[in-house]
Formats: C-alpha cells, sequence, structure tokens
C-alpha cells in the first residue's frame, strides 16, 4: 500500500513533490516530514525537515533528512535519532541502514533525558540492529557527566525486552580473608521456552568454581529450574579454616506447576519440586559473591495432588539434610506419604454431613528404627442454628485408627524399659460437641463483630496396643517430668511421636474473638483468645498455654500487633511477641520483638534459662530526603546474646540512573571439620550502581570475615 498527501503536491517529470505536512504511507511504515520527494521511477524518496519514521505506531527513527529506495529500502540519512522500545537511544552524525539494521558513525548512546544525560557513551561507530533488537559499538567510552570512567574497544547490548545470549553484569567484590572475588554469568538463550547460565568465578585468596543453570518454561510458561554447583577450595585456605570440606557440590531443581493431566474446569492437578542436595552449608552462599544462607536443616519436597469438587488425592515425599550431623543416617524421611480426602459431604439427609481422611505414611531412615504408618479418619456430624441463628450448635462422632508397623525396632525400648511389639494399633471413637456464636452489628463509625465457640471433645472408646497405653504414656510424661537430658530422652520410645495421643483426652477449647472495622473495610482492632483445658490429665492441663492475641490500626499508616502465650507450669509468659510498624509521608519503618521459651524448661523447674531459648529484635527505618534515600536495618538475638546483623544504605535513584551505598554486617555459619556450626562475622561495605536500562554492577569490599 502506498499513499502521499501534504499541503502542497506538485510534479516534476518523474517525481512527485510534497511540502508541508507531507505524509507518506507504505504498507506498515509511515512517515512525516517538511518536505517529501518520491521518484515514481526508481522509487527513491527523499525527505527533509525534522523527519520521523514510524513503523507499528511506534516511533523507532527521527533524522534531519534521509534518502530512501523502497525496492530494496536501503537508507542514508544525516543528524539521526534512533529510540528502542526499552528506552535506550541514539543520535549519530551520519549513517545508513537497510532493513531495520542501521550503522552509524560518531554517535551518543544513552537511557537518559537527552538533554542533560546523566551517564553517556561516546562511539566510533556501531550498528543498531532493530529486528535482532540489539546495538554493537567499537570504542565506547563512559561518561558520567562530564567525567570520563572506562574505555572498551567493542561493547554490544540487547535494545529490548526480549531474551538475548550474552554477557550478564559481573559481580566483584575484596575480602580480607578470600581475596578479590568475580563472577561473570555468561547467559545463552537459544530458545524462548529454555535457556542456560555458566556462571564461573575466581576468589584469589580461596579457590574457583562456578555454577551451571536450566530453566524450562512449559506451556503454562511456570518455569522448571535445574543448577549445579561446584567450588573447589586451596588446601591451605581449608586447612587456615578448619573447614569440614576441601570440594563443596550439589545441585538444585525447583518447579512448580498445574493442570498437568487435568485441565477442566472440574478437575485439577498440580506438582510441586524444590529438591537441593549439599555436601555443606556454603553450597548455598556460593550462588553469588555476598549470598547469605543460616539454615543448617533444608527440606527438600515432591508433592502431587489431583483434585475435584469432592476429592483430593496427594502424594509427598520429604527429606531432610542436616548438615551439623556427621551423617543424617539418623535422619526421618517420609518416601512417601499418601493421602486422600474426600470433602464435606451430606450423609443419607442435607444436616448430616461426613469427611473421610485416609493416609498412608512411610517414615525410613539407614540407621534405626522406621516405620509404616496407616490411618483412617471418618467424622459424622449434624449442625443446627438455634435462637434465631444467634447460637448454633453441632455434634460429631469422630473414628479414627491407624496402624503402626516398626521396622528395626529391636534396640528400642518405652519408658518402662520394655521392647516393643513390631506391629501397634490405636483405634478410638470420639465425640465433638462444639457451641458457638456470631454476633454483629454496624455503627455509624465502625463495624463490630464477636466469635465465640466452645469445643468438647474426647474418647467413647479406644483400644491400644501396649506401646501406646495410658501407662506407657504417662511414664514417658514422668521423663519429662524429671527434666531428663535429651540427649538421654531421645533414646525412649515416646508415643506422641506416631500417635496424637491427645485425640483420645477429654478436654474443652474456647477461643473468643473480637473486629472493629473501618467505613472503608479495613481493620482497626482485633483481639484473640484461645484456651485448651483437659478434663482428667492433670500433666497437659498444667503444661497448657493461654494465648491472647491483639491488633490496633487507630491511624492510616500505623499497625501494632502482640501476641502473648502464658505458660501455667512456669507461671510466667512462655512465647512473646510484638510488631509496629509505619508506613506515611515517605517514612517506612517497622520494629519487631520475639521471645519463646526452651520448650524442654516448659518440664523443669529450674529458674535459670538455658541457651536453647529462642528470641531476636529486629528494627528497619527508611525515609526518601529527596536528595537521597537512607535506610537502616539491625537485628539482635535475644537466645543467645549478640548482634546478629545490621546495615545502612544510602540510595538516590533517578529516571536512569541509580547508586547505592551499604554499609553491613553480618554472622554467616560455617561448617568445620569437627562438624560443628560456627558463626564467623562479616564487616563490608557495599558500591552499587545502577543504568537504566543497560545494566547493573557493583563492588563488595569486605573488612573482616
Amino acid at each position: 500500500m502506498f499513499d502521499l498527501s501534504a499541503d502542497n503536491v506538485s510534479a516534476r517529470d518523474d517525481e512527485v513533490i510534497a511540502e508541508g505536512n507531507a505524509f507518506l504511507l507504505y504498507n506498515d511504515v509511515y512517515m512525516v516530514a517538511h518536505k517529501i520527494i518520491y521518484n515514481r521511477q526508481s522509487k527513491d524518496v527523499y525527505l527533509q525537515g525534522g523527519v520521523k519514521i514510524y513503523q507499528g505506531g511506534t516511533l523507532y527513527l527521527d533524522v534531519e533528512e534521509v534518502n530512501m529506495n523502497m525496492q530494496d529500502k536501503q537508507i542514508k540519512f544525516s543528524s539521526l535519532y534512533l529510540q528502542s522500545t526499552m528506552g535506550i537511544w541514539l543520535m549519530a552524525k551520519q549513517g545508513n541502514g537497510k532493513e531495520g539494521i542501521y550503522t552509524f558513525k560518531r554517535g551518543v548512546i544513552s537511557g537518559c533525558d537527552i538533554t542533560y544525560p546523566f551517564w553517556h557513551l561516546n562511539v566510533s561507530s556501531g550498528t543498531f540492529n532493530t529486528n535482532k533488537e540489539y546495538m554493537s559499538v567499537w570504542n565506547p567510552r563512559f561518561y558520567i557527566g562530564a567525567v570520563p570512567v572506562f574505555y572498551l574497544p567493542y561493547f554490544i547490548a540487547p535494545t529490548g525486552n526480549v531474551r538475548k545470549s550474552g554477557l550478564l553484569s559481573p559481580e566483584m567484590s575484596f575480602s580480607n580473608k578470600q581475596g578479590f572475588m568475580y563472577m561473570q554469568p555468561l547467559f545463552i538463550a537459544p530458545s524462548n521456552r529454555w535457556d542456560i547460565t555458566i556462571s564461573p568465578q575466581v576468589r584469589t585468596q580461596r579457590g574457583y568454581g562456578g555454577q551451571l543453570g536450566f530453566a524450562f518454561a512449559d506451556r503454562e510458561n511456570r518455569v522448571a529450574l535445574l543448577q549445579m554447583r561446584y567450588f573447589q577450595n586451596t588446601y591451605q585456605y581449608m586447612l587456615d579454616n578448619n573447614l569440614k570440606n576441601q570440594y563443596i557440590y550439589g545441585g538444585t531443581f525447583n518447579y512448580d506447576t498445574q493442570h498437568i493431566f487435568a485441565r477442566s474446569e472440574d478437575v485439577s492437578d498440580g506438582f510441586y519440586a524444590n529438591i537441593t542436595y549439599m555436601n555443606d552449608i556454603e553450597y548455598m552462599r556460593l550462588k553469588s559473591l555476598n549470598a547469605t544462607f543460616d539454615t543448617r536443616l533444608y527440606e527438600s519436597r515432591i508433592n502431587y495432588y489431583l483434585n475435584t469438587n469432592k476429592n483430593y488425592v496427594g502424594t509427598y515425599l520429604k527429606y531432610y539434610l542436616d548438615l551439623s550431623q556427621a551423617s543424617n543416617a539418623n535422619t526421618f524421611q517420609a518416601l512417601p506419604h499418601l493421602h486422600y480426602h474426600h470433602y464435606t459431604d451430606s450423609l443419607f439427609f442435607k444436616n448430616l454431613l461426613y469427611t473421610l481422611d485416609i493416609q498412608s505414611k512411610n517414615i525410613t531412615r539407614p540407621r534405626g528404627y522406621g516405620y509404616i504408618q496407616n490411618s483412617i479418619s471418618l467424622p459424622i456430624g449434624i449442625a443446627t442454628p438455634l435462637l434465631k441463628d444467634y447460637i448454633s450448635i453441632g455434634a460429631n462422632l469422630d473414628m479414627y485408627g491407624t496402624t503402626i508397623f516398626l521396622q528395626d525396632a529391636q534396640e528400642l525400648r518405652d519408658a518402662k524399659n520394655e521392647a516393643l511389639e513390631n506391629s501397634i494399633n490405636y483405634a478410638v471413637g470420639g465425640y465433638n460437641i462444639s457451641l458457638n456464636s456470631d454476633l454483629a452489628r454496624p455503627y455509624k463509625h465502625f463495624f463490630h463483630s464477636l466469635h465465640f465457640e466452645a469445643i468438647f471433645s474426647g474418647a467413647l472408646y479406644k483400644h491400644t496396643s501396649r506401646a501406646i497405653t495410658d501407662e506407657r504414656y504417662e511414664a514417658y510424661n514422668a521423663l519429662l517430668d524429671r527434666g531428663l537430658d535429651a540427649n538421654l530422652l531421645a533414646l525412649y520410645w515416646n508415643p506422641n511421636d506416631v500417635v496424637d495421643v491427645v485425640k483420645n483426652k477429654h478436654k474443652v477449647d474456647l477461643r473468643f474473638a473480637q473486629y472493629f472495622y473501618g467505613k472503608s473495610g479495613k481493620e482497626l482492632f482485633y483481639w484473640r483468645i484461645y484456651q485448651r483445658l483437659f478434663l482428667q490429665d492433670n500433666f497437659l492441663t498444667k503444661n497448657q498455654v493461654l494465648q491472647n492475641e491483639v491488633g490496633f490500626s487507630p491511624i492510616d499508616g500505623l499497625s501494632l500487633s502482640s501476641s502473648v502465650f502464658f505458660s501455667y507450669v512456669r507461671e510466667s509468659i512462655s512465647e512473646f511477641s510484638t510488631k509496629a510498624s509505619f508506613n506515611k509521608w515517605g517514612l517506612s519503618s517497622n520494629a519487631t520483638y520475639y521471645y519463646k521459651l526452651d520448650p524442654l524448661l516448659l518440664y523443669s523447674y529450674s529458674d535459670s534459662y538455658s541457651s536453647g531459648n529462642t528470641g531476636f529484635a529486629r528494627g528497619s527505618v527508611g525515609y526518601d530526603f529527596g536528595l537521597f534515600r537512607l535506610e537502616a536495618n539491625v537485628g539482635y538475638d535475644v537466645g543467645v546474646g549478640y548482634l546478629k546483623d545490621w546495615y545502612v544504605t544510602i540510595s538516590k535513584d533517578i529516571r536512569c540512573f541509580g547508586v547505592g551505598l551499604k554499609f553491613a554486617q553480618d554472622v554467616i555459619p560455617t561448617l568445620t571439620a569437627d562438624n560443628d556450626i560456627v558463626p564467623i562475622t562479616n564487616q563490608y561495605v557495599k558500591l552499587e550502581f545502577r543504568f537504566v536500562p543497560l545494566a547493573n554492577t557493583g563492588l563488595t569490599y569486605r573488612f573482616k570475615e
């Protein structure tokens, strides 16, 4: 399609001359200029004055004058301005192009404001490929303002948001312990569905290694990621730091997807995998030069489920890796766990409801006893409203049974020091009577709701094998009461490990909650309280806690919450947390405090706290002053009593450029040759530059490690 128009159109021999708001349309490309001369014989077009060329509604060429042939699409231009979809622009004195590929001389490239760019590249020549969306230039000199920063003989970068193969931004860091550290990722994207990232790294005073990553997108655009990592410490570094492993290696696979086999509205399925094997905790921190990871116990999982409106089927595999142990031969693994569940449904008539739940577990480990457990739960009940729906009463008959087959349990003893049989059976027919009330009332400025619930439950009938009789259960509780050492306690059979014996205890659960909401539906205040009381078991009754939770948001941006668990046996608070946050007027801040008493002390009457207590405090604040943004964060381990980490960041971001300076300290646990987890304190400063949309880069220096 060809169309030419202007305020004034004239003809001279084979030339058509259009002047004043001239417009030329050719297929999906249209051009505007002050003057357009078109030769009907040679198909040459000359455009002069404020030339703009659009394709598909996007401006991709802005020049002063252009010579173009409409047949071979050869272009010659001067005073070029060219912009990509990502916002990178190019200005050049002269150049030529054909079919979206432009070569130019003496150019300026940036992503900032064109008048006063904060950063730019001066180049001697280059190529801008609008089809494949990349730019390659020769002799680029990088400037911040008017100050030259560095020079490269050649540089290539993508100009669009489509993935391209090439080098990613490198990571650089200095450390007094590891020396100069450098990581250079190479990204390979041969297909829109999959890519590979190869990331070699070197640490001059420690060793070298790398990472290989493979990513694949399925038909639902869910990404599967496989990573393998290897690092070799020098022998001297391993000896100097008493490390357990000279060679660090492992692999990780992550994938989460749905609609694999079932793709209808009534039936769905899903698959989830998060699998990691590593021989050292350092494996997780080697994924980048400044990565942190402090969890010694890591869980790998593979899950698959099939779900309908009434039924659910799932299979789960769990593998636990405890890096603080010399061997994981004693660690229980769930390989596999099978689960069937029938959702709440009517039985015989509408108000008679039931659910069915069947589970099978294979709990195994290379050393020590394991077991296979099969269980079934079938609660049947009825619920009906009373007093004009102000109160609802319900009654359930809960039938539960389980069978446990012990394996390699010849040396296992119960708390009475007696051997266990290989087959253990447990069946209970329980009752569940509930009384609840939900009340709500609107007021002029708020909405108030109240909820109360009391649930009475226990066993009407039970059958148990000798290993989990009340006598064995009470004997184990007596060991807890004596404050037996945890290592000695682990030698005895605990009935609670495989059976929830609390199910057959007569008890009452009491819950109360109230909420206040503003006119916009925002939660202004809540208070929740929960208490469980056992009617016949004194040991369990005295070891219950009173749970209290309260939250308050008096003004917009301010949020306060707290939870308190009170232990009757300790006559003190066993767990406490509080959180306050304020986010408004450019200020973002929060403070958190958490403390939990060592669970073993709940059974001990010692007046001293043990080192096993869990507790931490953390606070953060950030504010944008306009000229810069300041952020600070600090964490303190209350249980152990040391400063866990802190950082202070000063940063500034404008449209095309960002810079950040971070001062920080963190504590990283390290696996030693003695199989101990030893913390190492790191103090470092990090300088980061963000050149939007071209690249990010930075440098870290560790003062002490």
